[in-house]
């Protein structure tokens, strides 16, 4: 925790190097580790730990200031406490403490940075501007901003933009907070308790089945008759209670995504370096919330999309200047809520993707056809872009240690669609490109269509519901190759029949009347027969069988009030199933094994 903090303050203090409150923080970390290696006898650590705090010391005192090389030199003790960190872990489970390979080297340079050639020189890191952040926002076109530069004499920057009446006063605010935010990097910091992860989710589990136990008492003939007006007053305070109980678990399980977006923010400054960029890095909703469990398992694509944006997207500082761009490249991360889903894009204003390279190696590796005929203009950008995810995948021309090997960003997509998420490429040549992925708020709960297929219950995410209609048989046809197909609102929605598809018992078409829900992934919509709507419900998801967890189309289970377990639905992939399905790719399609698991 005192790394991670004192690497937040020395990122802070390299935007602002006049911040007394980060060199003190910085300052006081090193000493803390300092005192309590030496107290545990870890030498390595407490003489690393004591030059890292000499070094801050002559920067508190004012002798040297923090930028360009001492922020460098910092960085890199930084960087061997926490490799000693590791290597003493590794030592208490039985490996040998080993001395680091740089360590001597290091601990020379600390003694006397200026004989080794440090100095406060700043070479590629720029204060974040209020212009670039409106650019990096979207809210301002960079060749405008340029105009209104060139016609600004005296007056802020700020206030120029303002007059020009480009950007509204409300956006420049916002503005020059985040740019006062990125500069000081002040917080609020909240007490706190630390509860193993165990008991946690122990926790969770047993409020989940508190949720379960009481719905099914909710339901309970004893309640629906009506007849105990006391006792369903008391079911229903008890409901309230049991409900905010869930809702304070679940929060338990949320943290905000500041930790994550600081590690980026230390991988782009790094890599600029490296590559010799100029890279303005900016951060957006870094305080929006998600399931601690899926902070991990982003931080992989979110490293592959950051490296990609400042090694392939930006570009170096002459090209930028001869193609009318500011020599310094704007990479912005920014984090959002959106129906029920967080938001996470990483976006630059570099060069963008190249359609016709990208097509050119997509021909090369057989994906589309190298055909004469074949039209480059029938694919839409969308799915040109997304050719980049297949395995392999890359048009860099020089393959280097940060990237181009082609390795990536298959499993990027893979590891954001493993956690019910999706992943989406824009890119505008000479504009620059944004990287999407939605993931689920929570990987505990789920707000669902409760519907019913014969006598088996499904949960369809409502996130991926349009709408749910009682079309008249008139609106249905047949296609030939393509199956039924319902008519609205002047367009032709494949539809699936979930009994057909999972070889159920259904009444769907009983006396004519029919339900149908339509879903939507990635715009492809389709509409899904069932018997019954029962309506919308938050529930607990729970792992299914190893059997069970391979069927098509199904991501989970969850205990229904009735007691019994209803499936959760994945709508991408029903409807990857219902297509191969009717392409014969499958055949039979489903298979006696996963109906016999589905039916347990």
């Amino acid at each position: 925790d005192l790394i991670e903090a004192a690497e937040e303050a020395l990122l802070t203090l390299e935007t602002n190097p006049d911040d007394t409150e980060s060199v003190g923080k910085v300052f006081r970390a090193f000493h803390t580790i300092k005192g309590t290696s030496a107290f545990l006898e870890l030498t390595l650590l407490a003489e690393m730990g004591h030059h890292a705090e000499s070094l801050l010391s002559r920067v508190r005192d004012g002798e040297i200031r923090y930028s360009g090389g001492y922020a460098d030199l910092t960085l890199r003790a930084l960087d061997m406490l926490k490799g000693i960190l590791v290597s003493v872990e590794e030592a208490v489970g039985g490996s040998p403490l080993l001395k680091p390979v740089e360590y001597d080297e290091l601990m020379k340079i600390l003694e006397n940075p200026e004989a080794a050639g440090v100095s406060a020189q700043e070479d590629s890191i720029n204060e974040p501007r209020v212009g670039d952040i409106l650019v990096a926002q979207g809210k301002i076109g960079r060749e405008k901003l340029e105009e209104i530069v060139d016609d600004c004499h005296d007056e802020k920057i700020g206030t120029c933009i303002i007059k020009s009446k480009e950007v509204s006063t409300t956006d420049v605010g916002q503005a020059l907070r985040t740019q006062k935010k990125m500069k000081a990097g002040k917080q609020v910091v909240e007490s706190s308790v630390r509860v193993g992860t165990q008991r946690l989710d122990r926790l969770i589990d047993m409020v989940g089945e508190l949720v379960i136990a009481h719905s099914m008492v909710a339901q309970d003939d004893l309640i629906l008759d009506g007849s105990n007006i006391e006792l369903q007053k008391k079911v229903s305070h008890t409901n309230k209670i049991v409900r905010e109980l869930q809702d304070i678990s679940m929060s338990m399980r949320m943290v905000p995504l500041k930790t994550t977006f600081n590690k980026m923010a230390r991988l782009v400054r790094d890599i600029s370096r490296k590559v010799g960029k100029k890279v303005n890095f900016v951060t957006e909703g870094e305080e929006t919330e998600i399931d601690r469990n899926l902070v991990d398992v982003i931080n992989d694509p979110l490293v592959h999309m950051v490296r990609n944006a400042v090694d392939h997207g930006i570009e170096t500082p002459d090209v930028r200047i001869k193609n009318g761009k500011d020599e310094t490249g704007v990479v912005k991360l920014s984090a959002y809520h959106s129906a029920g889903s967080v938001v996470v894009e990483i976006s630059d204003d570099g060069k963008g993707l190249d359609r016709s390279v990208i097509i050119a190696k997509a021909k090369e590796k057989n994906l589309i056809s190298k055909s004469p005929d074949f039209n480059d203009d029938t694919l839409s950008d969308k799915e040109v872009f997304n050719m980049i995810f297949e395995p392999g995948f890359s048009t860099a021309a020089v393959v280097t240690d940060v990237s181009g090997r082609g390795v990536g960003m298959d499993v990027v997509r893979k590891n954001i669609e493993s956690l019910r998420g999706q992943a989406e490429i824009r890119s505008e040549m000479g504009k620059g490109s944004v990287f999407k992925m939605s993931l689920p708020l929570t990987l505990a709960i789920i707000d669902g269509m409760v519907v019913r297929v014969g006598s088996e219950t499904y949960v369809i995410p409502t996130g991926s519901i349009i709408r749910s209609i009682k079309p008249e048989k008139d609106d249905i046809t047949k296609v030939f190759g393509k199956g039924e197909m319902l008519s609205l609102q002047g367009e032709l929605i494949p539809l699936i029949s979930m009994s057909g598809l999972y070889e159920i018992e259904s009444t769907e078409k009983v006396d004519g009347i029919l339900l149908v829900v339509i879903v939507e992934d990635e715009e492809k919509q389709a509409g899904l027969l069932i018997d019954e709507l029962i309506g919308r419900q938050q529930v607990v998801i729970k792992t299914l069988g190893s059997t069970v967890k391979s069927t098509p189309g199904i991501s989970g289970g969850a205990i229904m009030p009735s007691g019994r377990v209803g499936l959760i639905i994945d709508v991408a992939g029903l409807l990857k199933f219902s297509n191969e399905v009717q392409e014969g790719k499958k055949g039979d399609g489903f298979g006696a094994g996963n109906r016999q698991a589905l039916a347990a």
